[in-house]
């Protein structure tokens, strides 16, 4: 997950560092605030996506092998001591969340511990030289490496985690379980909007800030979640739809319109394998929809909200008609890999 610069962002969620909390050698606590209240939505949105691909791998055709941790890197942040200290690390690298019942929880791996070690190999001697993490920006590399080496050891089932917890060291065998495919990530910013490029799903700060409770917070996620499982950027790329301005219209606006409709339909299929309430969706954009118009999209690409909103309560009576099998319900819209 990529971390932006929080020097001068600070988080509204973010609740204040109490005196007690607070260290007394000079960090600022507006900094303290912003670095914890993003941990925060980091977590939400990390526990909200690992429910989601866990609970639907029956029907996706590709797979991946989670753990459940989110790292993080202080060397993503512009203070590097302030995030430290807010973030419980007693190093640059270290746990931000934990899935619950996830194979790290299971472990009792926690939020706050440091990782020094995977395998028998010291963090401080993964070097972040490969040719394919040039893509990253510097200071994100690191990161990417040590979670591209974790998913490598995976596959060998071979992963033993040496963390720091409360400054005593432990080193821990963590297992994986298979997923559907989805990464996910708070993206630092000003306005209320959420994306998916086909592998990752970005929620912006404000718009995580916005949902009254996690069930709307999976609305929306699992909206861009539906987007890279239905390979919508693949198959609109295949169609070369027109993503600029002239996108907005014609044949371009109705492929894009089509794959959005798709999206609306799957996600509250699996909202509801996740064990989130499908309704969520429709008093998110009723609430959401009122407020701003179209809701987070204004494009002649999208429906407007009380489209959408029939939309979901068509999907959620279909649910309504069937049978779940082992308290899921197949999706339509996704092959069966039973």
């Amino acid at each position: 997950m990529i971390r932006f610069c929080l020097s001068m962002v600070f988080l509204t969620l973010a609740a204040p560092v109490s005196a007690k909390e607070a260290p007394d050698d000079g960090f600022n606590p507006e900094a303290l605030d912003a670095v914890k209240g993003l941990q925060r939505l980091d977590q939400r949105l990390h526990n909200i996506g690992y429910r989601l691909v866990h609970a639907n791998i029956r029907f996706c055709d590709t797979k991946a092998a989670r753990t459940g941790l989110l790292l993080n890197d202080v060397a993503q942040y512009a203070d590097q001591k302030t995030a430290r200290f807010a973030l419980g690390f007693d190093s640059s690298i270290g746990i931000t969340a934990v899935a619950p019942n996830s194979p790290a929880d299971l472990v009792k791996l926690t939020p706050g511990d440091t990782l020094r070690a995977i395998n028998t190999m010291s963090i401080d001697e993964i070097t972040v030289d490969d040719p394919e993490l040039l893509a990253e920006q510097p200071a994100y590399r690191r990161i990417a490496a040590i979670n591209r080496m974790i998913e490598q050891a995976l596959v060998e089932n071979n992963v033993q985690l040496t963390v720091s917890q409360k400054g005593i060291n432990r080193t821990v065998p963590i297992a994986s379980v298979l997923t559907c495919p989805g990464q996910f990530q708070i993206r630092v910013s000003a306005d209320r909007s959420a994306s998916a490029d086909g592998k990752l799903v970005r929620v912006s700060s404000r718009l995580a800030e916005y949902f009254l409770d996690d069930d709307e917070f999976a609305a929306v996620v699992a909206h861009e979640l539906a987007h890279n499982l239905l390979k919508h950027r693949e198959r609109l790329d295949a169609q070369k739809v027109n993503r600029g301005f002239f996108g907005q219209f014609g044949k371009s606006a109705r492929r894009v319109k089509e794959a959005e409709i798709e999206a609306d339909r799957l996600s509250v299929w699996l909202m509801a394998n996740a064990g989130y309430d499908p309704q969520a969706a429709i008093r998110f954009w009723t609430r959401y929809g009122k407020e701003h118009g179209k809701g987070i999209f204004s494009a002649s690409t999208h429906y407007r909200w009380k489209k959408r909103v029939q939309l979901f309560e068509e999907e959620i009576a279909k649910m309504a008609a069937v049978d779940p099998v082992d308290g899921k319900y197949a999706p339509p819209l996704l092959a069966i890999n039973d």
